[in-house]
């Protein structure tokens, strides 16, 4: 199975997001995501023997909750591999102790994850042709409700994420 964890926007969250990508798709010619598929990883996991999801539900019950928090989303940009990203320009260190801590217990586990320089971001377009530099946009609070656990499919039309497990 293909896992990840992640923090899921609520439905309102979603539209918005998906209305600030609505523009950026006409400028930047890409792929938007859906928004049942927007989404913040916190950490991704890749494939995951079944019989290890147990193991992973008892690292999820233990993260901190950092509910009541939001992280404020404030500026778009675009990556080399054509990701059209939603971000944060000042840290949110609730969000940033959640993923720390999380990363540290698949980790301690045996978990392969990511090496590479947490960057907590939302993908609104994929397959973008046309650059954007980074810019502001008029923040949103994405609230740091719950961690989800996400299998994820991929077919031809894209991904299909599947919530498996939440905390809290």
């Amino acid at each position: 199975m293909r896992l990840f964890f992640a923090i899921l926007p609520g439905r309102h969250l979603a539209g918005a997001l998906h209305g600030l990508a609505r523009p950026l798709t006409r400028r930047c010619r890409g792929r938007p995501v859906p928004p049942r598929s927007l989404h913040l990883t916190l950490a991704f996991l890749g494939e995951v023997a079944p019989e290890r999801l147990d193991e992973l539900r008892r690292i999820g019950s233990q993260l901190p909750h950092a509910a009541g928090t939001a992280w404020q989303l404030d500026q778009v940009g675009c990556w080399h591999g054509g990701i059209v990203w939603a971000s944060g320009s000042q840290p949110c260190p609730a969000l940033d102790e959640l993923a720390t801590t999380l990363r540290s217990a698949l980790a301690g586990a045996g978990f392969s994850i990511e090496q590479r320089l947490y960057l907590p971001h939302i993908t609104l377009l994929r397959r973008a042709r046309q650059p954007l530099p980074t810019h502001a946009i008029a923040p949103l609070l994405y609230p740091l409700r719950r961690v989800s656990l996400m299998a994820s499919t991929l077919t031809p039309q894209g991904a299909h994420y599947r919530e498996l497990a939440h905390w809290p």
